[in-house]
């Protein structure tokens, strides 16, 4: 009789040792060749995950946690089984994603519904980025253990599919989020090719079996993977915008949450708004907080307006602007800072964190929005003896830069601050600001550079337009620990009437806001203001002189009533009228466009000013000479669109060689436009040849037992042309007699052209 005890610990026993072996697959393994491949593409993913704390911050938390997975993967792929394994990523993805949601804050938390989350997924996979996530430093740190586990911890084991599809899934996603860059991306791909290629190497034969198709997957992933970073890459904006916000147009980047800095630009002379407004002011439609090196983004979320806002803490004066759409736009233009609007678009306005208003739906033409501003009126005096006790919060969103940022950008700023003994942040705001528009040359032609944009402005570049100037003096300034925020919008424009503005796509620009304790957002303007008006008033005299429809409205134009005012609301006498100016007289006009570039349109695609109009800056592409308006441009392509090409070419012709296509064309005009020979007897033979093949693609080969005149006798029994008959008789005479002539060899060549023409009747008809 069996102890009932003994029996249930047997069993347990076995329960344990069979879960133990489940777990723990003891092996030693060693480094194949594909996990190169998986190295590669681990790689370019960790790469894409330490872009984003570069820029918001905890770069040694991430290398830190990444170490340390990679020495938890190697321990494990010694001792833990492949189930074992998958299930310890799975179970490192579902941890991560709970530590990630208990890091948002609770009131972020809250707004947590499912229609919310499938709109933000779907916001990211069609561009959004990464950076405009919530906490974006604690997603990194707790998704990137994610792919560097699986990928180690496969990849040792053999297992190269699974090694590939965490960071190959984890590249794909910033790629669709537009954060992946071109190179980054093709050396994912590359590695997933390598991988699969060694691993089929490592097979006796895989190599003969599968080229075919290594090389069409080769192909496909080189194509869809440059594809997807020519589209969203850049950030061009996700198919659903941000909350709140619906209706983004092709031609209106109204509220991009993202900037990219690129090359050349050239401005729209066409009217985009005009404004009725106490005073004239520049007109702010964007606000960015966040430096990435080589652009802005903007953080935080937007609410629903539901009433007026706060303005400034300082002394301020309340402004009333009556703004009328020329065209649809999807901004709110108002002086700094907004607090009230009324009109149609009111209702369903939106708010960002960083006091900002956008608009839900789009602007129609001709319809008038409110816009009650409140406007800073501190002394220069009271902001220099300004404190510099900052909010905390205020401090850690504004003096933050990239950790990748040269040190050598802080330390000219010190120099230039030291210089000018400015013992306070305004002081050496003006410093910084007069620093940059003595030494650097206002001009819409620049190459872009391809590291960090304020260190290039800097140090390696000569001139470059406003998004330059302010992005740099921003960078300047948060390197001294002064909060400093990018802001785009307009200028002032035109004055048209006694308190009206007309505002143009050319008056689209960028300046900075410098925060000083207990006064508030203080702007600046670090981009010199002559030589920019001078070439838009060029422009604007070419646009009027061409015909350009929609430059003027009622009360602008060079024959009406323009006051003595500069047109962008700075008192400056030198500045002419733009009636009385023309192309090509001014010197300032000249600087700007670059002695040696005639158009600002010779370097790279264009960036469009986010928070403005799309057509305020025109892809120019590398056309040179100084357009006429109304002609046809003629652009070359840029560098991205020849390799793009050439990828694509290469890929048609891939396919051309593997479907067998070019053997195919070759045999076409093999067949029919034969080369005659000096001697019949060979033109005879090579005539009979085409007709064997002809009849072997419309009937049957023929065999190797069978003789020609066989052959040729089936055929006609299968209703082959009897014309057949008289190319075989020159055909034996030319092989077994040697006495073929010329006239003969040329019937039988023709004969064969006609019956390959025949075969083929469309083409054929077109021949004729």
């Amino acid at each position: 009789m069996t102890d009932p005890l003994a029996d249930r610990s047997e069993r347990v026993r076995r329960c344990l040792r069979r879960g133990v072996d489940a777990v723990l697959d003891p092996q030693p393994f060693a480094i194949e060749p594909p996990f190169v491949g998986v190295l590669l593409v681990l790689s370019a993913a960790l790469w894409e995950f330490y872009g984003v704390v570069d820029v918001v911050g905890g770069v040694p938390q991430f290398l830190v946690t990444v170490a340390a997975t990679v020495v938890v993967a190697v321990v494990a792929a010694r001792v833990i089984s492949p189930r074992a394994g998958l299930w310890i990523g799975t179970g490192l993805f579902a941890v991560g994603s709970a530590v990630y949601l208990l890091a948002v804050p609770a009131s972020q938390r809250a707004l947590f519904t499912l229609p919310q989350l499938v709109f933000d997924t779907v916001s990211l996979l069609s561009g959004l980025s990464v950076l405009r996530l919530a906490e974006p430093t604690s997603w990194v740190l707790s998704m990137a253990p994610v792919p560097a586990f699986l990928a180690v911890y496969a990849g040792l084991r053999g297992r190269y599919t699974l090694a590939l599809i965490a960071p190959g899934g984890a590249l794909g996603f910033f790629v669709l989020t537009g954060d992946a860059g071109t190179a980054v991306t093709l050396l994912g791909t590359l590695g997933v090719a390598l991988a699969f290629g060694l691993d089929s190497l490592s097979v006796p034969g895989g190599l003969e079996t599968k080229r075919g198709t290594l090389g069409a997957v080769l192909l496909a992933m080189l194509l869809v993977t440059s594809t997807l970073t020519v589209v969203p890459g850049g950030a061009a904006g996700p198919f659903v915008v941000d909350r709140g916000t619906s209706g983004l147009e092709s031609t209106l980047s109204a509220d991009e949450e993202e900037l990219t800095i690129v090359g050349s630009v050239r401005l729209s002379q066409e009217v985009r708004f005009t404004v009725e407004s106490d005073e004239p002011a520049q007109w702010r439609t964007g606000i960015y907080d966040e430096y990435t090196g080589d652009g802005w983004t903007r953080s935080g979320e937007t609410t629903l307006y539901d009433g007026e806002l706060d303005g400034p803490p300082g002394p301020t004066e309340r402004v009333t602007q009556d703004v009328t759409a020329r065209t649809e736009m999807g901004v709110f233009p108002a002086a700094a800072q907004p607090v009230a609007l009324e009109g149609p678009t009111a209702q369903n306005a939106r708010v960002t964190d960083l006091g900002g208003i956008h608009p839900s739906v789009t602007i129609r033409d001709g319809e008038t929005v409110r816009i009650e501003s409140e406007r800073l009126r501190s002394e220069p005096e009271e902001l220099r003896n300004a404190s510099t006790d900052y909010p905390e919060e205020i401090e850690a969103k504004y003096t933050d830069l990239p950790e990748s940022t040269p040190d050598r950008v802080g330390e000219l700023t010190a120099e230039i601050v030291d210089e000018a003994d400015a013992d306070n942040p305004y002081d050496a705001a003006v410093a910084i600001e007069q620093y940059l528009e003595e030494n650097k040359r206002y001009s819409l032609t620049v190459e872009r550079p391809s590291g960090d944009v304020a260190d290039a402005f800097l140090f390696e570049m000569d001139a470059g337009y406003c998004t330059y100037y302010a992005t740099t003096m921003t960078a300047m300034l948060r390197s001294q620990d002064v909060p400093a925020r990018f802001v785009t919008g307009y200028t002032t424009g035109e004055r048209i009437g006694e308190h009206e503005w007309a505002v143009r796509g050319q008056n689209a620009h960028a300046w900075v806001e410098v925060y000083v304790p207990e006064h508030g957002w203080v702007e600046f303007d670090p981009t010199p203001s002559d030589p920019r008006d001078s070439v838009r008033d060029a422009r604007l005299v070419e646009a009027r002189q061409g015909g350009v429809e929609g430059v003027d409205v009622e009360g602008s134009g060079p024959e009406e009533w323009t006051p003595d005012d500069d047109i962008d609301g700075e008192i400056d006498d030198d500045i002419d009228d733009p009636a009385e100016t023309e192309p090509g007289d001014d010197p300032e006009v000249d600087d700007v466009l670059d002695p040696d570039a005639d158009d600002p349109a010779d370097a790279g695609g264009v960036q469009p000013v986010s928070g403005v109009d799309q057509r305020e800056f025109e892809d120019v592409g590398a056309a040179p000479g100084l357009d006429e308006p109304g002609d046809e441009e003629r652009t070359l392509p840029s560098r991205d669109d020849v390799g793009y090409g050439a990828l694509l070419l290469f890929g048609v012709a891939v396919a051309i060689r593997h479907r067998g296509w070019d053997r195919r064309a070759y045999r076409g005009v093999w067949l029919r436009y034969p080369v005659r020979r000096r001697d019949p007897e060979t033109d005879v033979h090579r005539a009979f040849a085409r007709l064997e093949y002809l009849l072997g693609r419309r009937y049957r080969p023929r065999r190797r037992t069978e003789t020609p005149r066989t052959y040729l006798t089936a055929m006609r029994l299968r209703g082959a042309d009897e014309r057949i008959e008289e190319v075989f008789d020159a055909y034996e005479r030319a092989r077994y007699r040697g006495d073929v002539s010329r006239a003969e060899a040329d019937a039988a060549i023709e004969t064969v052209e006609e019956l390959a023409w025949e075969s083929t009747p469309v083409i054929r008809r077109l021949r004729r």
